[in-house]
């Protein structure tokens, strides 16, 4: 603080000496003490703005020595740009002076000695000795709350820019997802149109086929040994072709939710009997077909022509899979509401690598490469018996496979 003098006197106010520890020259000692101490800035200002008396943290805070402060225009401490407008805001001041912070909201700059500019908060009160008003400030220096809150402000609006970023990125994912879907419908529509045609534009020739071979072999019965086996050949494949067909078109009609159980009575023993003549014909050389029933009622009712696809597909499967001279066995049995199917043969076996993905659609065994099939049977049967509340199980071994076919014995319609 500069020394108190004619052309700055000390303004600050005494306490009754007889009302406080201090006599007269002590309490004004120890105001002088508090002054110079202060760590913050304290300047007095009067009615023109002249500086007429500071303490050293002010000095020190904006680069000045001793003495080059006083009677100073306060402007001198403002960036050159404010030094007209800060004179009237100081005139309004004078008019109505209150205690108060001064530029709420408001970002305050003082300016050093040197010419740097910094962030600064102020506060203000007013006060009259004699005839003269004088203003005095509280300067704070925030550079470094200042440099904080921007390197806050910094950071929240990198994150904005961030979550903007991330929120178009998923913007166009989401388009791209919808088109992809889109695209997908359009094949599926597409495939589904596909299956229906070639389904039906297959059957067609096929049957025409079989009624050909059908006549060939009623025309050339019991004459010609070689052409009766042709005639069984061709039979045999056309089933063949016939069954990938009704299998493509079967899981496109579940796919589309087309397929729904249908149940009626009828008797478990006579469809397996039927079905195993049918089948008969694509057994190898020396195979055979054995069906039992065990205990329990043989009626039941459930989905005729769900059941009937998926023993055909389980028995068809052990023919394939099963060498020449092995049998088929096919047995069915009414227990507690239940009917269980077990469809066993002597055959080849699962791989233990490809059980896990055995019912999956499409799905062909790594040892069965060679043989003919559409990977869609195991997929179809699973799906029946969802449909009809069953379930299915197996147990496969290098020369042995069982499935195993659980079903409630009657579906209520």
């Amino acid at each position: 603080m500069t020394t108190p003098s004619a052309a700055t006197p000390y303004l600050g106010t005494m306490p009754d000496p007889g009302n406080g520890p201090f006599g007269e020259f002590q309490a004004e000692s120890v105001f002088k003490l508090l002054f110079n101490a202060a760590g913050e800035g304290l300047l007095v200002v009067d009615r023109q703005g002249r500086i007429v008396q500071h303490n050293p943290r002010l000095n020190e805070m904006f680069g000045y020595t001793e003495g080059e402060l006083d009677m100073r225009p306060m402007e001198i401490l403002l960036p050159d740009a404010l030094h007209s407008t800060h004179a009237q805001h100081r005139a309004n001041y004078d008019k109505q002076p209150v205690q108060r912070s001064m530029g709420i909201g408001m970002d305050l700059r003082g300016k050093r000695k040197d010419g740097t500019i910094f962030p600064v908060e102020v506060s203000l009160n007013h006060f009259t000795i004699g005839q003269g008003r004088f203003v005095m400030g509280l300067v704070t220096d925030i550079t470094m709350r200042h440099t904080a809150e921007m390197g806050l402000i910094r950071s929240r609006q990198e994150l904005e820019d961030r979550v903007e970023q991330r929120t178009e990125q998923l913007r166009a994912a989401e388009a791209n997802v919808r088109k992809a879907l889109d695209t997908e419908r359009e094949l599926h529509a597409l495939k589904s149109r596909f299956v229906a045609m070639a389904s039906h534009e297959f059957r067609t020739p096929l049957s025409t086929i079989m009624g050909s071979v059908d006549l060939i072999n009623r025309y050339t019965e019991g004459t010609d040994e070689k052409v009766a086996k042709h005639v069984t050949r061709i039979r045999s494949k056309v089933r063949e072709m016939t069954a990938m067909l009704n299998e493509f078109l079967s899981l496109e009609k579940m796919e589309q939710g087309h397929v729904q159980p249908a149940p009626t009575d009828f008797d478990i023993v006579h469809l397996c009997i039927a079905l195993i003549e049918e089948l008969r014909a694509m057994a190898k050389p020396g195979q055979t077909i054995n069906y039992g029933h065990g205990e329990g009622p043989s009626n039941v009712c459930l989905d005729k022509q769900m059941l009937s696809n998926l023993l055909a597909n389980l028995v068809t499967n052990a023919i394939k899979y099963s060498p020449e001279g092995k049998p088929v066995h096919l047995s069915t049995a009414v227990v507690d509401g239940r009917l269980r199917i077990t469809v066993a043969d002597q055959g080849m076996g699962i791989p233990a690598e490809d059980q896990q993905h055995l019912f999956d659609r499409f799905f062909r065994g790594s040892n069965a490469s060679t043989i003919q099939g559409t990977g869609l049977g195991l997929n179809l049967v699973k799906r029946y018996l969802e449909l009809m509340g069953g379930t299915i199980s197996f147990n496969s071994e290098p020369g042995s496979t069982q499935f195993t076919v659980d079903l409630p014995q009657n579906m209520k319609p």
